[in-house]
């Protein structure tokens, strides 16, 4: 009679505690969806500028790839905080008309106003070498002066390349935040009530293994 060895219990243990998958937080959800929206937005605002400027016979060198590249990075920055801003602007209205209106505008703001200071930095970046001494009195006006130069033609010229091509855009991405329910981060709207609502009894449900 010959004696079978135990069959190994320690193996499939292992393997069956390897296979189990920590579940995402919704805190690393909504921050993925919102580096996807940014990068998303980054590069329509991107593409929007390069065919403009592929329009107006632009021709695409070193110049063109850095005004991209200040665009790519304002919308980028502007759409990272454009998101939390109509959050905290939609709290006491959540209603659709509400939400839509603070993500249009706090996407156009954020947007248009960081890519005009990154445009602004690379623009005095490039007049500083004819400034003065830092932190006198020539070098405060001068400093000034090439700020409201570099408002002036990024209004004249680096707005031109967004609207009125970026308005539908903007009207999209303010259609989906109005879709979307705050309290629980970026997911549409069902238009049911939570689980622990519907039961009636204030308790959330027990889970089912």
């Amino acid at each position: 009679m010959t004696v079978q060895p135990a069959s190994p219990v320690v193996a499939p243990i292992e393997r069956r505690g390897s296979d189990r998958r920590k579940p995402s937080t919704p805190l690393v959800r909504l921050l993925t969806r919102l580096a996807l929206m940014a990068l998303g937005w980054g590069a329509a605002v991107a593409l929007i500028a390069f065919s403009r400027l592929v329009g107006d016979d632009r021709a695409i060198d070193g110049r063109m790839a850095t005004i991209l590249a200040i665009f790519f990075s304002g919308g980028v920055i502007g759409a990272v905080t454009a998101f939390p801003t109509a959050v905290i602007l939609v709290i006491r209205r959540p209603q659709k008309s509400a939400r839509f209106a603070a993500m249009v505008v706090s996407l156009t703001l954020g947007t248009v106003g960081f890519t005009g200071f990154l445009f602004y930095l690379h623009f005095n970046r490039y007049y500083a070498a004819w400034h003065a001494e830092p932190f006198t009195h020539d070098w405060l006006w001068q400093t000034l002066f090439t700020g409201a130069q570099a408002v002036y033609i990024f209004a004249v010229t680096g707005l031109p390349l967004l609207f009125p091509a970026g308005i539908p855009l903007l009207f999209v991405a303010g259609l989906m935040f109005s879709r979307t329910d705050g309290r629980r981060g970026w997911r549409p709207q069902d238009g049911r009530l939570p689980r622990k609502d519907r039961r009636g009894d204030g308790k959330a449900p027990r889970r089912q293994l």
